[in-house]
């Protein structure tokens, strides 16, 4: 079982989650939580996946979860460093082009 660890940087109003590890049935909570720890000044979220080498559904299902707590609040969502099987589990799943990815 491989542990993953969520780093949390601020650019100015964007805050940037940095997950580090597989994300998986056993550490997605981990993944979603991150933002419960958060204050409300931000205006924008990014997920950093360049250190995510594995994502299952439990890990879409983090992502969607965040996804939709950024709509409620009317705040962009942008992935960044998607690798190979994370990219290619968002386009097997059709969620490729849900997701705004950048870089």
């Amino acid at each position: 079982m491989h542990t993953l660890s969520v780093a949390i940087t601020r650019q100015h109003d964007t805050v940037v989650l940095h997950p580090r590890g597989d994300v998986d049935h056993d550490s997605a909570p981990a993944l979603t939580g991150v933002l419960e720890e958060l204050d409300q000044s931000w205006r924008s979220l990014a997920v950093d996946l360049s250190s995510v080498p594995f994502m299952d559904s439990a890990g879409l299902h983090a992502l969607l979860s965040l996804e939709r707590r950024c709509r409620d609040r009317g705040v962009p969502l942008t992935l960044t460093g998607v690798g190979e099987q994370p990219g290619r589990l968002l386009e097997l799943v059709g969620l490729a082009e849900f997701f705004t990815v950048a870089g």
